[in-house]
């Protein structure tokens, strides 16, 4: 039997407390709470982060060249929906599974992507990913404002739900149609919003998404209207930034709304959601008043509510949980995360509770 101690911090959603993982023969068997022996060594043991706005198919597509959003994103003819139409199938699934495997091993447990392409986009999706992936909601897109009937039926049948890019790209009905469809059908209805123009919140609204992603351009109004309505706000900081952009997350905070933090486009930005959650907190900083632990949540429980997936509270963290220990030097661990960590301090990733060590291959 082989042992090994793991941590000197567990994060709980109000911040780290002292504790460490036993590790027997390659499987969590206990969540320790205390202080850690010296041979734990100095990491801090986070839930699995949560990317809760990607859009992997555009893997295909790295890198962007320098435009506007709807030069670059743009629905029909951006640069990646003319990249996404040439590119081969064996191509997509290639890129798609590198930038699965990327998070998986930088510590992402789930995440939620906005699948272009129609069916067959979905299921290029499923056929990139695998056991070694992290959970995927994948939110699925109709091909055309023409497509109805059977095709939105068989997204609906074959994932979580729709997710729809700004406004301007559909017709007003045809968005009420997908969102009464989704909802009717228990699965989750998503929309881009403000990100480049300011955009109608009230249209928005209506739609009553499960969340809303930028708000880069929204008036403090729009937000406040978004908090009272409950309705959450995915931010995307290094995509934002890559067109000139930046969310004031400490304003989000501020008015009361639900958070959760993404990675985007990934011919834009790595799937890395360590890297995002410094941007967001270098961001947030410039913006006004924002805390290590405001951004770390970000990545982590918010994500988690917003998705309506499982949490995993420290205190309660449990053998099966989905984990990511990252190394930190001195004794703030969390301002060691926004600040200085990166991909290559991720000591262990944990999936349902068995541990995939950074020193092997990550190909076990």
């Amino acid at each position: 039997m082989s042992e090994r101690l793991v941590g000197k911090w567990l994060l709980s959603e109000d911040g780290p407390v002292k504790g460490f993982l036993r590790v027997v023969d390659g499987s969590v068997s206990e969540v320790c709470l205390g202080d850690a022996p010296a041979e734990a060594g100095n990491a801090i043991v986070l839930p699995g982060f949560v990317n809760a706005h990607t859009h992997i198919g555009d893997s295909v597509a790295f890198p962007a060249p320098k435009g506007t959003v709807q030069e670059i994103v743009g629905p029909p003819d951006g640069y990646k929906h003319r990249v996404l139409r040439s590119s081969s199938h064996n191509a997509k699934i290639a890129a798609m599974a590198a930038s699965a495997k990327l998070m998986c091993r930088t510590g992402t447990a789930l995440f939620a992507d906005f699948r272009e392409e129609g069916l067959h986009g979905v299921q290029e999706l499923a056929e990139a990913t695998g056991p070694r992936s992290p959970s995927a909601i994948v939110l699925g897109r109709p091909s055309s404002a023409d497509d109805t009937g059977e095709e939105i039926d068989a997204l609906l049948r074959g994932c979580d739900g729709f997710g729809m890019s700004a406004l301007r790209d559909w017709p007003p009905e045809y968005l009420m149609y997908l969102s009464r469809t989704a909802r009717s059908a228990g699965k989750m209805f998503s929309v881009h919003g403000s990100e480049a123009v300011r955009e109608d919140i009230d249209e928005i609204i209506e739609l009553k998404p499960s969340f809303i992603v930028h708000m880069t351009r929204a008036l403090e109004a729009d937000l406040a209207e978004c908090a009272e309505a409950g309705i959450p706000v995915v931010v995307c900081p290094r995509s934002n930034e890559f067109f000139g952009l930046r969310p004031d997350i400490p304003r989000m905070l501020r008015l009361g709304v639900s958070v959760g933090l993404g990675t985007d486009n990934c011919m834009i930005s790595l799937p890395d959601m360590l890297e995002e959650l410094k941007a967001a907190y270098r961001i947030g900083k410039a913006e006004g008043q924002m805390t290590p632990l405001e951004a770390v949540r970000l990545a982590t429980y918010q994500g988690r509510k917003i998705l309506s997936a499982q949490g995993n509270i420290a205190t309660d963290i449990g053998e099966k949980d989905d984990l990511v220990v990252i190394g930190v030097s001195g004794d703030d661990p969390l301002l060691d995360l926004v600040t200085r960590a990166r991909s290559e301090d991720i000591q262990a990733v944990i999936r349902r509770g068995d541990v995939w060590w950074r020193s092997e291959t990550w190909t076990r």
